[in-house]
């Protein structure tokens, strides 16, 4: 069982979408329901960017740049963070963009969910190369951590509302999601599955929503590790550092008393050994 050291104050309201930017060697994440994507420089210094009501997830672009899931869609960034296009994906105020993560051929997902976390109110959709938009998934709930196989075979989809991670088998011609088959289910109660990372060797890192760690799962849904936590509810993580064996983590005080959990809120990392699989940039 492991343990997670805190790397920055409390910074966030609610810290999500953990992502490592490998181009400028620096893990970002995000401040979503402020609008803001936060960044740790090497240094230690912690800056933001605000982009707009929602800023849900960010990914590098292929050629320079990020993209970012806003509250009711896509956002075009250049390498200075210039807006240069933005692509609406949905107009009902009751509803936002939360999570997601782009394939190995280079397209990029998003989740959306109500705000009242309404069942079955959300969507998964693809933003393609070519900009157009497409459905993924109808009916999910809190549509959270998307992440593929080393092999790009097979992509693991966690949904907090059910409380489920599950695998698909994953068609890589036309980026659909196939045979679902239902690989973990969480007992809410000690926590749910928020965001996910995976490792080299197919192993699923998954950040509990009110279970106050991540755990690591076999590819097969066997729990093989724990990293404890000093907060609650505990988002997302993504692999980073020069030989991404770093795992970073982020953290929410949405909900939480933070007379018992003053570091909630604040990004932590730990030191685990095996590499974490690369992130896929956005191709378009």
């Amino acid at each position: 069982m492991g343990q997670a050291e805190q790397v920055t104050e409390s910074c966030t309201y609610h810290g999500e979408g953990a992502f490592w930017d490998e181009l400028r060697q620096r893990v970002r994440f995000v401040d979503m329901l402020a609008g803001d994507v936060v960044t740790l420089l090497p240094t230690g210094t912690v800056t933001r960017r605000h982009l707009g009501d929602v800023a849900a997830v960010v990914r590098a672009r292929a050629g320079g740049g990020y993209v970012v899931a806003v509250e009711h869609g896509f956002l075009l960034l250049d390498e200075d963070w210039q807006p240069e296009r933005s692509i609406r994906v949905l107009d009902d105020p009751q509803v936002r963009m939360n999570e997601g993560g782009c394939d190995p051929q280079g397209r990029f997902y998003c989740g959306t969910m109500a705000y009242d976390t309404s069942e079955g109110a959300g969507t998964l959709y693809r933003l393609e190369q070519d900009l157009s938009v497409a459905t993924v998934l109808p009916a999910v709930t809190i549509p959270n951590g998307l992440v593929w196989s080393p092999d790009g075979a097979t992509a693991y989809h966690s949904d907090t509302g059910p409380a489920v991670i599950s695998a698909y088998r994953f068609d890589a011609a036309e980026g659909r999601l196939l045979d679902p088959q239902v690989l973990i289910r969480f007992d809410p109660d000690r926590g749910a599955p928020d965001g996910v990372a995976i490792d080299a060797e197919g192993g699923l890192w998954v950040a509990l929503w009110g279970g106050g760690a991540v755990a690591r799962y076999s590819p097969d849904g066997k729990l093989t590790e724990r990293i404890e936590l000093p907060v609650s509810n505990v988002t997302s993580c993504a692999f980073g550092g020069e030989d991404r064996r770093t795992l970073y983590i982020t953290t929410s005080q949405q909900g939480v008393d933070l007379e018992r959990e003053p570091a909630a809120g604040a990004l932590f990392a730990a030191e685990v050994g095996v590499a974490g699989r690369p992130l896929d940039a956005f191709a378009g």
